[in-house]
């Protein structure tokens, strides 16, 4: 790659496809019976107030990228926390990121044993899976975005789908609202946040994206605005689909209100949205297994990209043999994975940020 290359920056179009592209991906499916268990029909009002949580919490990481316009995420580490406890830093987010890809890679593997292969051994699906990302990693960021940018479009099949389901909805068992309290409807708001963890990469990336700091801010709200969204309709449609009573009973209710439906071209519209839902996510995938990649690169201070990433895939691949269909495991290593995610997504970029500003301040104080 030329040098040229190299310092081309990501148009606000592209960040704004990323995000999104890392972000819908194998959660999408259970996410309507996952706010259900916790929220019966008041699942919706959980996904919005989770979204608008998340906004704070977007704008706090803006702000600390914004202090640091030209380092990536890793790079601010060693900058604000010193040197070796940055990079000790970096190597815990390697394993989450990490954690979070072997997940993808266990759910995804299953999904598709259930439904499509039953009997197909989940190496095999999972090395599929890994090896498509791995390839589409191996590339440059700039060509990632742009695969990412034509792959969006499939976006609008999945949302027709659904859209096309709203004529058999029924709006009366979404009433009545709030009928549980609203102690169901905040245990909720926690599974609309796990839905949305994803938004990380907007910090991770940030330095290497075009345009002011406003503009940026507006591409994340704007992107993540659209997943929520699509979220929204996926909820509310499955919710007024399904009673309650039928909700608790199928743990992906947007595959089995599809099975219902055939076109004259496509008997199984379930499986039409389940090649489409790979496409989506293999993306997601790719999205942990470059922020685990740019990780360990700044861990080894190395530029060579292909061998990390190589080295991250088969980490991937091998550690999920561990687990496999094993559901008990399976659990387990999701509940890990989840309160992680609080831990690594939220709660250390905001210390780094109230780091950096109190070092700012005792500078301003050394200087006076």
């Amino acid at each position: 790659m030329s040098s040229s290359q190299k310092n081309l920056k990501l148009t606000r179009r592209q960040y704004f496809f990323i995000i999104i592209q890392t972000q819908i991906g194998v959660g999408i499916l259970a996410l309507p019976f996952d706010l259900h268990t916790a929220a019966k029909q008041d699942g919706w009002i959980s996904l919005i107030i989770a979204w608008m949580l998340l906004n704070i919490i977007l704008v706090f990481l803006w702000m600390l990228a914004k202090k640091y316009p030209e380092k990536d995420y890793f790079k601010i580490q060693e900058f604000v926390l010193t040197r070796w406890v940055g990079k000790t830093v970096s190597a815990l987010y390697v394993i989450y990121f990490s954690s979070v890809g072997i997940l993808i890679l266990l759910l995804y593997s299953r999904m598709i044993s259930l439904w499509v292969l039953p009997n197909t051994p989940y190496w095999v699906l999972s090395f599929m899976m890994i090896t498509i990302s791995v390839y589409i990693v191996c590339c440059d960021l700039i060509t990632i975005a742009r695969i990412y940018t034509m792959f969006s479009a499939l976006l609008i099949f999945l949302a027709s789908l659904i859209i096309y389901s709203v004529k058999d909805s029924k709006l009366m068992y979404l009433l009545p609202i709030a009928s549980n309290g609203w102690g169901g409807i905040i245990t909720g708001v926690d599974k609309g946040i796990i839905s949305f963890l994803g938004f990380l990469v907007t910090l991770v990336i940030y330095s290497k994206v075009e345009g002011s700091p406003k503009d940026k801010l507006k591409t994340i709200l704007y992107a993540q605005f659209t997943v929520f969204l699509f979220y929204l309709c996926i909820v509310l449609v499955t919710f007024t689909f399904f009673s309650t009573k039928e909700m608790a009973l199928v743990s992906e209710p947007v595959l089995y209100m599809l099975k219902s439906y055939q076109f004259p071209i496509v008997a199984r519209i379930d499986l039409f949205f389940i090649s489409i839902w790979m496409v989506f996510v293999a993306t997601t995938l790719s999205s942990f297994l470059y922020m685990a990649g740019l990780g360990l690169r700044r861990m080894v201070n190395t530029q060579q990209n292909k061998w990390v990433v190589f080295s991250v895939g088969c980490l991937f691949f091998i550690s999920s043999l561990f687990i496999g269909f094993d559901l008990t495991k399976l659990d387990r290593f999701q509940t890990y994975v989840v309160h992680g995610g609080y831990i690594f997504a939220v709660g250390i970029p905001l210390l780094i940020l109230l780091i950096s500003l109190f070092r700012k301040n005792r500078n301003k104080e050394k200087t006076t």
